[in-house]
């Protein structure tokens, strides 16, 4: 089992709970489990990556991409940041 303690960035107390979690983003749902849950957050995880769909402006010109998030987090400015890896349509 991780040491919480010596890692615990939350100010909530974390407790190991394992539970079947169903998130939606607009379009999708997604099954998960949790890992640990506060009383102000839970981390999930899940089997298959979430995925996204990007659409950019490159040369005047709008391109999707179809994505897949790979981190998340709060920046300095407590803003959320998001690392996605995206494939070109030419590229599947």
């Amino acid at each position: 089992m991780p040491d919480f303690k010596n890692n615990e960035k939350r100010s909530e107390e974390r407790r190991l709970i394992k539970k079947e979690v169903v998130f939606h983003t607009k379009n999708n749902t997604y099954m998960a489990s949790s890992y640990d849950i506060s009383e102000t957050g839970i981390r999930i995880i899940t089997k298959n990556p979430i995925d996204i769909r990007l659409q950019l402006k490159e040369n005047d010109k709008t391109v999707h991409y179809d994505a897949q998030l790979v981190w998340a987090r709060v920046n300095g400015e407590g803003f959320m940041e998001y690392g996605l890896k995206y494939f070109k349509p030419e590229d599947k």
